[in-house]
């Protein structure tokens, strides 16, 4: 698994030194790392979490001293019409983010594009208080070793992952009658890593609950063969802390006056037409 991550990572670098800076990679290196971590002058990390194999982790992307690093911050400004690089300052760190900025989020597109389940924060600038933290931690470091054509330039890019608690993902069961609905609300909250199931109406609702045990329900209440709330009842029967919210396209007072009495209090009237809304009342729900 290791691999399949370091060779991406190799991959995007290479084409971001040469899409950015016009410098060739000569040669690409990828080995255990056997040495401190924290060993850059300047480096972006990005934290994640694995959310298939209960793993967290963090990579970095940097340069081991100054002098490497203002000579790619010179390629790279010269490469945009603007003045070379002769120092580390404010322009230099400036262009140096934009860098990494591009290599992380190339990374995060190819990762995402094989399907790989992985949850990231925000990439940023490593800092001197982070140092004690990851060379300390348990973990299993590699290195990326860049040839550049710039001087010999040698770039390292740490790689790491750790072994932490499970993530858990939460479940959404979405039950609607109409397919055009559950393909929205799925890819609504697949986005944003939730998990998703499908039913069409009540009673493939039930078993779907029993089989798959969703965190939450999105459930619709106009349905043929069984009605929403007649499957929130059977559900509550067997599991009676199960969380519901409704979605309605009536918001008739008896329905909802049903579902209070279920201990129901979130309902959404469709359309749905603020998704980010919809998204925080199910968050909150969730709890």
């Amino acid at each position: 698994m290791y691999m399949r991550y370091l060779e991406i990572l190799a991959k995007c670098c290479n084409q971001v030194f040469q899409e950015m800076a016009k410098t060739e990679v000569l040669s690409t290196q990828i080995k255990k790392d056997e040495r401190l971590l924290c060993d850059f002058a300047v480096a972006q990390v990005v934290e994640y979490q694995h959310m298939e194999n209960s793993l967290e982790g963090y990579f970095m992307m940097g340069f081991n001293n100054k002098t490497m690093a203002i000579m790619v911050a010179s390629a790279i400004s010269e490469h945009l019409g603007l003045p070379p690089i002769t120092q580390l300052d404010a322009d230099a760190q400036d262009i140096l983010g934009e860098f990494l900025n591009t290599f992380v989020g190339q990374t995060i597109s190819e990762w995402d594009k094989l399907g790989l389940p992985v949850r990231f924060g925000t990439p940023r600038m490593l800092t001197e208080e982070d140092v004690e933290f990851y060379n300390t931690a348990p973990s299993q470091p590699y290195l990326i070793i860049l040839t550049l054509t710039v001087s010999h330039v040698v770039i390292r890019v740490t790689f790491v992952e750790k072994t932490g608690e499970a993530v858990h993902v939460p479940r959404i069961l979405i039950v609607d009658d109409s397919a055009l609905i559950r393909r929205l609300l799925k890819k609504a909250f697949v986005d944003i890593g939730f998990e998703t199931e499908e039913a069409g109406d009540g009673q493939e609702a039930v078993q779907k609950f029993k089989a798959w045990k969703p965190d939450l329900t999105i459930m619709d209440l106009n349905m043929p063969r069984m009605g929403g709330l007649d499957a929130i009842i059977e559900i509550r029967e067997t599991n009676p802390g199960a969380k519901f919210v409704i979605l309605t396209s009536t918001a008739r007072k008896d329905e909802l006056v049903t579902a209070k009495t279920l201990g129901i209090t979130h309902y959404v009237v469709k359309p749905v037409t603020n998704m980010v809304s919809f998204r925080d009342t199910i968050r909150k729900v969730l709890g």
